[in-house]
């Protein structure tokens, strides 16, 4: 009778220690929720008032940076300002590559960006950087200097590693190629820096182009300055169109098969 009398009062106080146990758990979370909701400013924290933009701007205004920023910090406090969404709206503008937003108690917003670097223009308005990322449409006449690609507008850097690894092989001749064109079949065709069309096709174009420097070049010479595309999708050889007198258009087409 005694360990039973024992063991129901070890339940009573059992029972007792769980429910003081779960009224102060009660007690605190009504606690949290009572400074929660009136003491809201200082969860949020104080308010942004100071937006600084930082990098080597030359395309990016920096008003337009902060016009893209300011809906997004306005009335909010520190802790409260959507970091993605003000990263986001940075990088949405035309000419920015990369953003970095970061926060500086008490009342500071930090953007840290850094600007595309275009290396070719794309089809007839773009401006391509060196992932084949196409970050711009619009005027880009006075980036003339820079290679035009041409290609399927998804297809952007894929046409650009092909330029690359064409240029590669160009290049070491003594030549650099100012426009790749590659049509919705796959077939290319480059322009070298002495006005020449290099017709490659889309079957094994890159060995085409190596053949082009090997063989094509040295069997033409000193006629190259006459010489308006050569066709390097013959097996055995390749063709030739030649220039007017005027230099405006080909008038011949010959095939020459070099004894190589």
């Amino acid at each position: 009778k005694q360990r039973r009398s024992k063991t129901g009062v070890d339940k009573v106080r059992k029972w007792r220690w769980a429910g003081l146990a779960l009224a102060a758990l009660l007690l605190l979370s009504g606690t949290i929720a009572l400074v929660v909701r009136f003491s809201g400013p200082v969860f949020n924290g104080p308010a942004v008032t100071t937006l600084v933009v930082q990098g080597n701007l030359q395309h990016v205004p920096p008003a337009a940076v902060r016009a893209a920023v300011l809906p997004l910090v306005a009335g909010k406090g520190f802790f409260r300002i959507d970091m993605h969404a003000a990263k986001s709206a940075v990088e949405s503008l035309p000419w920015v590559a990369s953003v970095r937003v970061r926060r500086s108690w008490p009342h500071t917003l930090y953007i840290s960006l850094t600007e595309e670097v275009p290396v070719a223009r794309w089809n007839s308005d773009g401006l391509m950087d060196a992932q084949g990322k196409v970050f711009l449409h619009g005027d880009v006449s006075q980036y003339a200097a820079l290679p035009l690609l041409s290609g399927p507008e998804d297809n952007a850097p894929d046409v650009l590693a092909q330029y690359n690894s064409f240029a590669t092989l160009i290049n070491a001749r003594g030549l650099t190629i100012t426009q790749l064109t590659v049509d919705a079949r796959g077939a290319a065709s480059v322009d070298l820096s002495d006005g020449i069309e290099v017709r490659l096709g889309r079957e094994a174009a890159q060995q085409r182009l190596e053949r082009f420097g090997a063989v094509a070049l040295p069997a033409l010479g000193p006629q190259l300055s006459s010489v308006a595309y050569v066709d390097m999708r013959y097996t055995n050889g390749f063709a030739v169109g030649w220039k007017t007198a005027t230099g405006s258009s080909p008038v011949k087409h010959q095939e020459v098969r070099p004894n190589v």
